[in-house]
């Protein structure tokens, strides 16, 4: 699901937006401490200043920050521990949930009744990447680290 040159590609766009957000910011700061040393007047240094931070706080939440949690999602998910589990698909859901800030599909698989629950178990699959046809009953071995699945392959079940 995950190769290495995914991870470059999201490394190069964090590099990229990082540079174009922090040019107008670093622009602003500038602008600021210009109108400090030439003595304007406080309330336009001071302008100067909170909307310089405001913009640097709007861009790292806006944009910064969602690659940024991919690209430890794809650290893990290509460098990380992981373990397999096999297990009956039972459902996906159609709507995506925001976790850890990643977009993700809750879906459930039973991996055999246990001695003090029903066996299933919630995994999460990438909302970015596009959605396996896996039907109701098929088994499948997932490969995850914690519960977000990094690889996955359907099982034959031997008769």
């Amino acid at each position: 699901m995950y190769r290495q040159e995914d991870y470059a590609d999201i490394c190069a766009q964090l590099k990229k937006y990082r540079l174009a957000l922090g040019a107008p910011v670093a622009l602003l700061l500038a602008l600021s401490a210009l109108s400090f040393a030439l003595r304007w007047p406080e309330g336009v240094t001071a302008a100067l200043s909170i909307l310089a931070l405001c913009l640097l706080i709007f861009c790292h939440i806006m944009f910064i920050s969602p690659v940024v949690a991919y690209r430890r999602h794809l650290d893990h998910a290509l460098r990380g521990k992981s373990h397999d589990t096999q297990g009956v698909f039972v459902a996906m859901e159609q709507k995506a949930v925001t976790r850890d800030g990643l977009r993700l599909y809750p879906m459930t698989v039973n991996v055999g009744a246990g001695i003090r629950d029903d066996g299933d178990r919630l995994f999460y699959y990438d909302a970015n990447l596009p959605r396996p046809d896996w039907r109701e009953g098929d088994t499948l071995l997932l490969t995850s680290y914690d519960n977000l699945v990094v690889k996955w392959t359907r099982v034959k079940i031997k008769a």
